[in-house]
């Protein structure tokens, strides 16, 4: 599958030094990390997301680096989620029990315990592609094999292209 991910120049570096890339934790989102990497089963400390080259995306306006990946991932390899659903988890989220994901606190009146179970159905049960709106795609590493190309964003970006770095 080609994907697209947005990144750092360490990311680069790390691909061009033969060697894989995984994400080290996000500590305000630790818990909405772990709990998505115990859905789909990951073997990381944080996943890395992606969206699918070609299909609709949706980044919130925000884009995490100034290098953008477009990579050739194995199907075996790419979990898929919905963007909206993995956007009302993180706000529901706030209302799980701690150390619980899977539950709602007792005393939860933002989110319904049948609304919430239906997001975690939702964000674990993996679709075909053609029937997700906005696909984001997760992955627990980045191999150096699956890079096809890249794009420097900014001035430093295109000092380093042209410098060969």
């Amino acid at each position: 599958m080609i994907i697209q991910t947005y990144q750092s120049q360490l990311v680069l570096r790390t691909l061009h030094a033969g060697e894989a890339y995984r994400a080290k934790p996000n500590l305000g989102l630790r818990g909405q990390y772990n709990a998505l990497i115990d859905m789909f089963g990951l073997h990381c400390e944080c996943p890395i997301f992606a969206v699918v080259k070609g299909k609709r995306q949706n980044t919130g306006g925000k884009v995490s680096g100034s290098v953008r990946l477009t990579l050739d991932v194995p199907d075996e390899a790419v979990h898929l989620t919905e963007y909206d659903e993995w956007a009302d988890f993180l706000y529901a989220f706030q209302f799980t029990k701690p150390g619980n994901y899977r539950s709602l606190r007792p005393d939860c009146e933002e989110i319904s315990v049948r609304r919430y179970n239906q997001i975690l159905e939702n964000l674990q049960y993996q679709k075909k592609l053609n029937q997700y709106a906005c696909p984001q795609v997760v992955l627990e590493k980045i191999e150096p094999e699956w890079l096809k190309s890249v794009k420097i964003f900014g001035r430093s970006g295109l000092l380093m292209k042209l410098l060969g770095r």
